[in-house]
Protein backbone atom coordinates (compact mmCIF):
# COMPACT_ATOMS: atom_id res chain seq x y z
CA UNK A 1 0.00 0.00 0.00
CA UNK A 2 1.18 3.36 -0.95
CA UNK A 3 0.84 6.03 1.79
CA UNK A 4 2.23 8.44 3.84
CA UNK A 5 2.09 6.26 6.89
CA UNK A 6 4.03 3.65 4.89
CA UNK A 7 6.54 5.68 3.76
CA UNK A 8 6.78 6.89 7.10
CA UNK A 9 7.35 3.84 8.66
CA UNK A 10 9.95 3.04 5.92
CA UNK A 11 12.39 5.86 7.81
CA UNK A 12 14.82 4.90 10.23
CA UNK A 13 14.50 6.45 14.20
CA UNK A 14 17.36 8.29 13.42
CA UNK A 15 15.44 10.74 10.84
CA UNK A 16 12.97 11.30 12.59
CA UNK A 17 12.73 13.29 16.15
CA UNK A 18 9.67 12.57 18.00
CA UNK A 19 8.00 15.11 20.26
CA UNK A 20 6.10 13.26 23.17
CA UNK A 21 5.26 15.73 25.50
CA UNK A 22 2.45 18.34 24.55
CA UNK A 23 3.65 21.17 22.37
CA UNK A 24 1.70 24.73 21.45
CA UNK A 25 1.17 24.22 17.42
CA UNK A 26 1.13 27.97 16.50
CA UNK A 27 4.54 28.97 15.80
CA UNK A 28 6.45 26.31 17.58
CA UNK A 29 7.29 23.63 14.40
CA UNK A 30 8.36 26.31 12.91
CA UNK A 31 10.52 27.61 15.19
CA UNK A 32 11.92 24.09 15.59
CA UNK A 33 12.80 23.23 12.07
CA UNK A 34 14.63 26.68 11.49
CA UNK A 35 16.87 26.25 14.45
CA UNK A 36 17.65 22.46 13.56
CA UNK A 37 18.44 23.84 9.72
CA UNK A 38 20.85 26.11 11.48
CA UNK A 39 22.62 23.44 12.28
CA UNK A 40 22.13 21.64 9.11
CA UNK A 41 19.77 19.05 10.69
CA UNK A 42 16.99 18.04 9.40
CA UNK A 43 14.68 15.67 10.50
CA UNK A 44 11.42 14.66 10.04
CA UNK A 45 9.22 16.18 13.01
CA UNK A 46 6.41 14.05 14.63
CA UNK A 47 4.35 15.66 17.13
CA UNK A 48 2.45 13.09 19.06
CA UNK A 49 0.24 15.26 21.31
CA UNK A 50 0.03 19.05 19.70
CA UNK A 51 -1.96 21.07 22.23
CA UNK A 52 -5.68 21.17 21.91
CA UNK A 53 -5.78 19.04 19.37
CA UNK A 54 -6.23 14.56 18.64
CA UNK A 55 -4.22 13.93 16.13
CA UNK A 56 -0.26 13.95 15.15
CA UNK A 57 1.74 16.52 13.02
CA UNK A 58 4.33 15.63 11.14
CA UNK A 59 6.34 17.92 9.29
CA UNK A 60 9.76 18.90 7.46
CA UNK A 61 9.16 15.39 5.90
CA UNK A 62 10.96 17.19 2.17
CA UNK A 63 13.37 18.68 3.88
CA UNK A 64 16.38 16.73 2.98
CA UNK A 65 17.34 15.46 -0.80
CA UNK A 66 17.92 11.91 0.56
CA UNK A 67 14.74 11.40 1.52
CA UNK A 68 13.41 12.83 -1.70
CA UNK A 69 15.77 10.12 -3.70
CA UNK A 70 14.01 7.54 -1.56
CA UNK A 71 10.42 9.37 -2.58
CA UNK A 72 11.45 8.40 -5.94
CA UNK A 73 12.41 4.90 -5.66
CA UNK A 74 15.82 5.90 -6.02
CA UNK A 75 18.78 5.91 -3.38
CA UNK A 76 20.95 8.80 -3.99
CA UNK A 77 20.13 12.26 -4.54
CA UNK A 78 22.30 12.36 -8.16
CA UNK A 79 19.67 9.91 -9.40
CA UNK A 80 16.18 11.75 -8.69
CA UNK A 81 16.95 13.39 -12.22
CA UNK A 82 16.96 9.82 -14.11
CA UNK A 83 14.20 9.13 -11.70
CA UNK A 84 11.96 12.00 -12.20
CA UNK A 85 12.98 11.81 -16.61
CA UNK A 86 11.77 8.32 -16.27
CA UNK A 87 8.32 8.71 -14.29
CA UNK A 88 7.52 11.18 -17.01
CA UNK A 89 8.16 8.96 -19.80
CA UNK A 90 6.98 5.69 -18.22
CA UNK A 91 4.22 7.17 -16.73
CA UNK A 92 1.33 4.79 -15.01
CA UNK A 93 -2.57 6.20 -15.01
CA UNK A 94 -4.48 5.64 -11.61
CA UNK A 95 -7.20 3.14 -11.13
CA UNK A 96 -10.33 4.21 -9.39
CA UNK A 97 -11.03 1.78 -6.79
CA UNK A 98 -14.46 1.85 -4.37
CA UNK A 99 -13.64 3.11 -1.46
CA UNK A 100 -10.25 3.99 0.66
CA UNK A 101 -9.18 4.61 4.21
CA UNK A 102 -9.73 8.12 3.53
CA UNK A 103 -13.50 7.63 3.52
CA UNK A 104 -14.08 5.79 6.91
CA UNK A 105 -15.20 8.94 8.53
CA UNK A 106 -17.23 11.28 6.42
CA UNK A 107 -18.33 14.23 7.82
CA UNK A 108 -20.88 16.86 6.80
CA UNK A 109 -23.66 19.43 7.71
CA UNK A 110 -22.82 20.36 11.72
CA UNK A 111 -20.55 17.58 12.13
CA UNK A 112 -18.18 19.48 9.53
CA UNK A 113 -15.58 22.10 11.26
CA UNK A 114 -12.02 22.97 9.47
CA UNK A 115 -11.22 24.36 13.05
CA UNK A 116 -10.64 20.34 14.42
CA UNK A 117 -7.53 20.19 12.35
CA UNK A 118 -4.28 21.03 13.74
CA UNK A 119 -4.19 23.65 11.12
CA UNK A 120 -1.09 26.23 12.79
CA UNK A 121 -0.28 29.59 12.48
CA UNK A 122 3.45 30.11 11.09
CA UNK A 123 4.93 33.05 11.57
CA UNK A 124 3.78 36.59 13.40
CA UNK A 125 2.71 38.27 10.28
CA UNK A 126 0.37 35.76 9.37
CA UNK A 127 -3.23 36.25 9.21
CA UNK A 128 -4.75 33.46 10.74
CA UNK A 129 -4.11 29.83 10.40
CA UNK A 130 -2.96 28.23 6.88
CA UNK A 131 -2.66 25.34 5.23
CA UNK A 132 0.20 24.95 2.74
CA UNK A 133 0.59 21.08 2.91
CA UNK A 134 -2.62 20.84 0.91
CA UNK A 135 -2.52 19.31 -2.50
CA UNK A 136 -5.51 21.05 -4.73
CA UNK A 137 -6.99 18.74 -6.82
CA UNK A 138 -9.86 19.94 -9.57
CA UNK A 139 -10.40 19.02 -13.43
CA UNK A 140 -10.05 20.73 -16.45
CA UNK A 141 -13.71 22.29 -17.29
CA UNK A 142 -13.27 21.00 -20.94
CA UNK A 143 -11.21 17.77 -21.16
CA UNK A 144 -11.63 16.41 -17.14
CA UNK A 145 -7.35 15.95 -17.11
CA UNK A 146 -6.85 16.44 -13.69
CA UNK A 147 -4.35 19.24 -12.24
CA UNK A 148 -2.54 18.56 -8.79
CA UNK A 149 -1.32 21.88 -7.73
CA UNK A 150 -0.45 23.97 -4.30
CA UNK A 151 -2.08 27.07 -3.34
CA UNK A 152 -1.75 28.66 0.25
CA UNK A 153 -5.38 28.32 1.95
CA UNK A 154 -6.11 30.79 5.06
CA UNK A 155 -8.62 29.34 7.86
CA UNK A 156 -11.35 31.55 8.47
CA UNK A 157 -14.64 29.58 9.64
CA UNK A 158 -15.58 26.20 10.28
CA UNK A 159 -16.02 25.82 6.51
CA UNK A 160 -14.64 28.78 4.96
CA UNK A 161 -10.93 29.48 3.40
CA UNK A 162 -9.25 32.24 1.82
CA UNK A 163 -7.39 31.17 -0.84
CA UNK A 164 -4.58 32.67 -3.47
CA UNK A 165 -4.34 30.85 -6.62
CA UNK A 166 -0.98 32.73 -6.41
CA UNK A 167 0.86 30.98 -9.83
CA UNK A 168 -1.25 31.93 -12.05
CA UNK A 169 -1.15 28.31 -13.35
CA UNK A 170 -3.54 25.79 -14.52
CA UNK A 171 -6.06 26.22 -11.38
CA UNK A 172 -6.12 29.64 -12.21
CA UNK A 173 -7.03 29.44 -15.65
CA UNK A 174 -9.68 26.29 -14.79
CA UNK A 175 -11.60 28.86 -12.63
CA UNK A 176 -11.72 31.27 -15.22
CA UNK A 177 -12.79 29.47 -17.51
CA UNK A 178 -15.75 27.83 -14.75
CA UNK A 179 -16.53 31.72 -14.14
CA UNK A 180 -17.08 32.33 -17.62
CA UNK A 181 -19.90 30.18 -17.16
CA UNK A 182 -21.50 31.05 -13.98
CA UNK A 183 -19.98 28.19 -12.37
CA UNK A 184 -18.12 27.45 -9.47
CA UNK A 185 -14.49 25.08 -9.47
CA UNK A 186 -14.95 21.60 -7.88
CA UNK A 187 -12.03 21.40 -5.79
CA UNK A 188 -10.44 18.76 -3.17
CA UNK A 189 -7.76 19.40 -0.88
CA UNK A 190 -5.49 16.30 0.03
CA UNK A 191 -3.86 16.52 3.57
CA UNK A 192 -1.50 13.79 3.40
CA UNK A 193 -0.75 11.12 0.80
CA UNK A 194 2.50 9.25 -0.39
CA UNK A 195 5.12 11.91 -0.91
CA UNK A 196 5.52 10.79 -4.27
CA UNK A 197 2.18 12.21 -5.05
CA UNK A 198 3.07 15.53 -3.09
CA UNK A 199 6.30 15.62 -5.61
CA UNK A 200 4.02 15.32 -8.48
CA UNK A 201 2.28 18.12 -7.35
CA UNK A 202 4.84 20.35 -7.33
CA UNK A 203 5.95 19.94 -10.61
CA UNK A 204 5.21 22.62 -13.46
CA UNK A 205 3.95 19.92 -16.40
CA UNK A 206 1.72 20.37 -19.32
CA UNK A 207 -1.77 21.04 -18.70
CA UNK A 208 -2.92 17.96 -20.30
CA UNK A 209 -0.65 15.95 -17.95
CA UNK A 210 -2.44 14.30 -15.32
CA UNK A 211 0.33 14.75 -11.92
CA UNK A 212 -1.24 11.36 -10.81
CA UNK A 213 0.21 9.80 -14.24
CA UNK A 214 4.06 10.91 -13.02
CA UNK A 215 3.24 9.90 -9.53
CA UNK A 216 2.45 6.24 -10.49
CA UNK A 217 5.41 6.04 -12.61
CA UNK A 218 7.61 7.30 -9.73
CA UNK A 219 6.23 4.68 -7.64
CA UNK A 220 6.13 1.84 -10.36
CA UNK A 221 2.53 1.33 -9.49
CA UNK A 222 -1.10 3.48 -10.33
CA UNK A 223 -2.45 5.56 -7.53
CA UNK A 224 -5.44 4.50 -6.32
CA UNK A 225 -8.21 6.84 -6.23
CA UNK A 226 -11.73 6.77 -5.25
CA UNK A 227 -14.16 9.04 -5.99
CA UNK A 228 -15.03 12.02 -3.61
CA UNK A 229 -18.52 12.01 -1.83
CA UNK A 230 -19.71 15.57 -2.80
CA UNK A 231 -17.78 16.71 -5.43
CA UNK A 232 -17.17 15.17 -9.25
CA UNK A 233 -13.48 15.19 -8.14
CA UNK A 234 -10.84 11.51 -7.47
CA UNK A 235 -8.33 11.71 -4.68
CA UNK A 236 -5.92 9.12 -3.13
CA UNK A 237 -7.69 6.08 -1.60
CA UNK A 238 -4.81 6.01 1.25
CA UNK A 239 -4.52 9.57 1.97
CA UNK A 240 -5.12 10.87 5.42
CA UNK A 241 -7.86 13.68 5.28
CA UNK A 242 -9.47 14.94 2.50
CA UNK A 243 -11.49 18.72 2.39
CA UNK A 244 -14.01 18.50 -0.86
CA UNK A 245 -15.24 21.78 -1.93
CA UNK A 246 -15.58 24.20 -3.99
CA UNK A 247 -13.30 28.02 -5.24
CA UNK A 248 -16.51 30.24 -5.62
CA UNK A 249 -16.99 32.07 -9.16
CA UNK A 250 -16.67 35.48 -8.93
CA UNK A 251 -16.45 36.10 -4.93
CA UNK A 252 -13.26 37.69 -3.46
CA UNK A 253 -11.88 38.62 -0.21
CA UNK A 254 -9.18 40.16 1.91
CA UNK A 255 -6.44 37.04 2.63
CA UNK A 256 -3.22 37.01 4.18
CA UNK A 257 -0.44 38.10 4.39
CA UNK A 258 1.39 34.98 4.56
CA UNK A 259 4.99 34.25 4.90
CA UNK A 260 6.06 32.66 1.44
CA UNK A 261 8.98 31.14 0.56
CA UNK A 262 11.11 34.33 -0.49
CA UNK A 263 11.24 35.07 3.46
CA UNK A 264 9.16 37.83 3.28
CA UNK A 265 4.95 38.52 4.22
CA UNK A 266 3.02 39.38 1.83
CA UNK A 267 -0.42 40.52 0.68
CA UNK A 268 -0.29 40.01 -2.99
CA UNK A 269 -3.25 37.35 -3.51
CA UNK A 270 -5.96 36.16 -6.05
CA UNK A 271 -8.38 36.68 -2.82
CA UNK A 272 -10.07 33.66 -3.60
CA UNK A 273 -12.74 32.04 -1.73
CA UNK A 274 -12.78 28.02 -1.17
CA UNK A 275 -15.59 26.61 0.71
CA UNK A 276 -15.82 23.16 1.98
CA UNK A 277 -18.94 20.94 1.72
CA UNK A 278 -17.33 17.73 3.61
CA UNK A 279 -14.33 16.18 5.30
CA UNK A 280 -13.29 12.77 4.43
CA UNK A 281 -10.60 11.08 7.01
CA UNK A 282 -9.42 8.01 7.74
CA UNK A 283 -10.39 7.49 11.97
CA UNK A 284 -6.56 8.26 13.69
CA UNK A 285 -5.24 10.39 10.94
CA UNK A 286 -1.75 11.89 10.92
CA UNK A 287 -2.18 15.50 9.74
CA UNK A 288 0.98 16.82 7.49
CA UNK A 289 2.03 20.46 7.14
CA UNK A 290 4.66 21.59 5.31
CA UNK A 291 7.26 24.62 7.07
CA UNK A 292 6.25 27.38 5.35
CA UNK A 293 8.71 30.62 4.31
CA UNK A 294 12.09 30.29 3.40
CA UNK A 295 12.13 26.78 4.86
CA UNK A 296 14.62 23.86 3.79
CA UNK A 297 11.76 21.31 2.98
CA UNK A 298 8.82 24.70 1.37
CA UNK A 299 12.28 25.30 -1.10
CA UNK A 300 13.19 21.76 -1.35
CA UNK A 301 9.55 20.38 -2.13
CA UNK A 302 8.97 23.07 -4.76
CA UNK A 303 11.72 23.24 -6.63
CA UNK A 304 13.07 19.05 -6.75
CA UNK A 305 10.73 18.24 -10.01
CA UNK A 306 11.79 21.72 -11.74
CA UNK A 307 15.39 21.02 -11.35
CA UNK A 308 15.03 17.67 -12.79
CA UNK A 309 12.69 18.72 -15.90
CA UNK A 310 15.14 22.07 -16.31
CA UNK A 311 17.68 19.90 -16.33
CA UNK A 312 17.08 17.17 -18.91
CA UNK A 313 15.36 19.77 -21.17
CA UNK A 314 18.85 21.86 -21.10
CA UNK A 315 20.74 18.78 -21.63
CA UNK A 316 18.82 18.17 -24.96
CA UNK A 317 20.20 21.12 -26.35
CA UNK A 318 23.46 21.19 -24.14
CA UNK A 319 24.94 17.06 -24.18
CA UNK A 320 27.98 18.28 -22.07
CA UNK A 321 25.97 19.82 -19.00
CA UNK A 322 27.50 18.07 -15.60
CA UNK A 323 24.57 19.37 -12.78
CA UNK A 324 21.83 22.10 -12.04
CA UNK A 325 21.27 23.86 -8.79
CA UNK A 326 19.16 26.06 -7.14
CA UNK A 327 20.72 26.94 -3.64
CA UNK A 328 18.69 27.84 -1.11
CA UNK A 329 20.22 31.43 -0.94
CA UNK A 330 18.10 32.32 -3.70
CA UNK A 331 14.90 30.61 -3.10
CA UNK A 332 13.77 30.16 -6.37
CA UNK A 333 14.97 32.82 -8.38
CA UNK A 334 19.04 31.93 -8.49
CA UNK A 335 20.35 28.86 -10.16
CA UNK A 336 23.94 27.45 -10.90
CA UNK A 337 24.90 25.29 -13.97
CA UNK A 338 27.77 23.24 -14.73
CA UNK A 339 29.12 21.67 -17.72
CA UNK A 340 31.95 20.84 -19.87
CA UNK A 341 33.15 23.69 -21.55
CA UNK A 342 33.96 22.82 -25.84
CA UNK A 343 33.48 26.43 -27.07
CA UNK A 344 33.38 30.06 -26.15
CA UNK A 345 30.03 31.29 -26.17
CA UNK A 346 28.18 27.81 -24.85
CA UNK A 347 28.22 29.82 -21.33
CA UNK A 348 26.20 32.43 -22.76
CA UNK A 349 23.79 30.22 -24.53
CA UNK A 350 23.06 27.87 -22.20
CA UNK A 351 22.28 30.80 -19.77
CA UNK A 352 19.80 32.31 -22.13
CA UNK A 353 18.59 29.27 -22.54
CA UNK A 354 18.09 28.59 -18.91
CA UNK A 355 16.24 31.80 -18.52
CA UNK A 356 13.65 30.38 -21.57
CA UNK A 357 12.98 27.70 -19.51
CA UNK A 358 12.03 29.10 -16.31
CA UNK A 359 10.23 32.58 -15.31
CA UNK A 360 11.47 32.81 -11.84
CA UNK A 361 15.19 32.96 -12.12
CA UNK A 362 16.60 35.90 -12.24
CA UNK A 363 20.62 35.57 -12.01
CA UNK A 364 22.13 32.63 -13.12
CA UNK A 365 25.64 31.59 -12.89
CA UNK A 366 27.44 28.85 -15.45
CA UNK A 367 30.61 27.34 -14.05
CA UNK A 368 33.06 24.43 -15.55
CA UNK A 369 32.73 20.81 -14.96
CA UNK A 370 35.56 20.84 -12.13
CA UNK A 371 32.88 23.08 -9.57
CA UNK A 372 30.43 21.55 -7.28
CA UNK A 373 27.35 23.51 -7.68
CA UNK A 374 25.91 22.03 -4.77
CA UNK A 375 28.71 23.59 -3.18
CA UNK A 376 27.98 27.28 -2.73
CA UNK A 377 31.59 28.20 -1.90
CA UNK A 378 32.94 26.51 -4.94
CA UNK A 379 31.01 28.33 -7.23
CA UNK A 380 31.55 31.45 -5.28
CA UNK A 381 35.43 30.82 -5.96
CA UNK A 382 34.64 30.01 -9.70
CA UNK A 383 33.35 33.84 -9.71
CA UNK A 384 36.33 35.00 -7.83
CA UNK A 385 39.03 33.49 -10.24
CA UNK A 386 37.24 32.92 -13.80
CA UNK A 387 34.80 36.12 -14.03
CA UNK A 388 35.45 39.48 -15.33
CA UNK A 389 32.23 42.24 -14.93
CA UNK A 390 32.92 44.01 -18.04
CA UNK A 391 33.02 40.95 -20.58
CA UNK A 392 31.28 37.39 -18.73
CA UNK A 393 28.10 39.17 -17.53
CA UNK A 394 25.16 40.41 -19.70
CA UNK A 395 21.26 41.78 -18.22
CA UNK A 396 18.41 41.43 -20.08
CA UNK A 397 15.49 44.09 -18.38
CA UNK A 398 11.89 43.59 -18.06
CA UNK A 399 11.22 39.87 -17.95
CA UNK A 400 7.85 38.28 -17.16
CA UNK A 401 8.93 36.71 -13.46
CA UNK A 402 7.00 35.30 -10.29
CA UNK A 403 4.68 38.16 -8.43
CA UNK A 404 6.03 36.62 -5.46
CA UNK A 405 9.52 38.23 -5.63
CA UNK A 406 9.21 41.20 -3.56
CA UNK A 407 11.85 43.13 -6.17
CA UNK A 408 9.51 42.81 -9.17
CA UNK A 409 7.95 45.54 -11.27
CA UNK A 410 4.28 44.88 -12.90
CA UNK A 411 5.10 41.18 -12.48
CA UNK A 412 8.78 41.99 -14.49
CA UNK A 413 12.42 41.31 -13.43
CA UNK A 414 15.84 41.77 -15.01
CA UNK A 415 17.99 38.29 -15.86
CA UNK A 416 21.51 38.61 -15.31
CA UNK A 417 23.86 35.74 -16.54
CA UNK A 418 27.45 35.46 -15.02
CA UNK A 419 29.95 33.42 -17.07
CA UNK A 420 32.29 31.77 -14.71
CA UNK A 421 33.73 29.09 -17.04
CA UNK A 422 37.62 29.45 -17.73
CA UNK A 423 38.80 30.25 -21.24
CA UNK A 424 39.61 26.89 -23.15
CA UNK A 425 43.08 28.35 -23.95
CA UNK A 426 44.47 29.05 -20.18
CA UNK A 427 48.02 28.98 -18.63
CA UNK A 428 47.25 28.44 -15.11
CA UNK A 429 45.38 25.10 -13.63
CA UNK A 430 43.74 24.48 -10.66
CA UNK A 431 45.69 22.81 -7.91
CA UNK A 432 44.55 19.14 -6.95
CA UNK A 433 45.65 15.97 -5.09
CA UNK A 434 46.18 12.40 -6.25
CA UNK A 435 42.66 10.43 -5.63
CA UNK A 436 44.76 7.80 -3.91
CA UNK A 437 46.17 10.25 -1.79
CA UNK A 438 42.85 11.50 -0.89
CA UNK A 439 41.08 8.49 -0.13
CA UNK A 440 44.05 7.81 2.38
CA UNK A 441 43.10 11.24 3.40
CA UNK A 442 39.23 10.08 3.94
CA UNK A 443 40.10 6.82 6.06
CA UNK A 444 42.41 8.81 8.87
CA UNK A 445 39.74 10.98 9.40
CA UNK A 446 36.91 8.12 9.25
CA UNK A 447 39.23 6.60 12.10
CA UNK A 448 39.06 10.27 13.96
Amino acid sequence: MTSLRSFLASLPEDQILRVTEPLALDYTPTAVVLELEKKQQFPVLWLEKPEGFDMPVVSNLFADRRRIAQMAGVGSPADFNDAWLHAEENPIAPVIVEDGPVQELVLTGDDLNVGLLPISRHFDQDAGRYIGSGILICKDPDTGVRNLSYQRLQMKSKNRFGASLHSRGHIWDHLQRREARGQNLEVAVVLGAHPAVHLAAAAKVAMEVDEFDIAGGMLGQAVELVKCKTIDVEVPANAEIVLEGEILAGIHEGEGPFGEYTGYSTYRSTRNVFVVKAITRRVKPIFLDIIPGYSNEHLLLGRAAKEAHVYHRMKEVLPTLNAINYPKSGTHFHAYMSFKKTAEGQARHALMLLFGLDSYIKLAVAVDDDIDVFNEEDVLWALATRFQADTDMFMVPKVFCNRLDPSAVDGMSAKLGLDATAPLTWDVERTSLPAEVLAAARAVINKW
